[in-house]
């Protein structure tokens, strides 16, 4: 199933996952989960995604774990990667991250709809995010390029949306959003 991750292989993969961490003794470990994989865990149901994107510490002990269960399961080895770590807002507004699993070993987090509006807006990547930014702007209450613009930047003080993004926002908008989508159920990774 190389290339597509559905919500169920997220879980599972994550689930194996705690699992190698407590069985090699690691502690003090922190995903911390954004982009589509942190959408379809926690928001709601969007397309399959090809990976997770996450901040991970410690990343050194984590990434062989994940590529061990990655080659199990014929998944691509990044599956789990921190690729998208410099969208993660480290100046503005803090990110309330959510948690979907915590012990003494492992805690798993996913952004919330704010943040994930904001990261998608920094990306601004036409086709590729449009869904996405559609249903969040929905869930944020976000019904014009100035409201998103103030979200972005207290999130991104000091930076502007791109020329891009405010031509796909423009677009969105003209076109009328959706109804908010209905939110996932909780996960239980236990």
């Amino acid at each position: 199933m190389a290339g597509a991750l559905d919500r169920e292989d997220l879980i599972e993969g994550l689930r194996e996952l705690i699992k190698r961490a407590h069985a090699a003794g690691l502690a003090d470990v922190s995903i911390r989960i954004v982009g589509g994989a942190a959408i379809r865990l926690a928001h709601f149901e969007r397309a399959t995604t090809a990976d997770i994107d996450a901040q991970i510490k410690p990343l050194d002990q984590i990434v062989p774990i994940a590529k061990e269960i990655a080659l199990e399961r014929g998944w691509p080895a990044d599956w789990l990667n921190d690729k998208a770590t410099m969208f993660i807002p480290h100046l503005g507004a803090t990110v309330e991250w959510e948690s979907i699993f915590e012990d003494d070993v492992i805690s798993i987090s996913v952004a919330p709809i704010d943040a994930l509006l904001a990261m998608k807006l920094r990306a601004g990547r036409p086709g590729r995010d449009t869904e996405d930014i559609r249903s969040l702007l929905s869930l944020n209450f976000i019904k014009s390029i100035d409201e998103a613009e103030s979200l972005f930047e207290g999130f991104y003080p000091g930076d502007a949306l791109s020329d891009r993004t405010i031509e796909l926002l423009q677009r969105l908008f003209e076109l009328g959003l959706p109804q908010a989508p209905e939110r996932q159920p909780p996960i239980a990774l236990d």
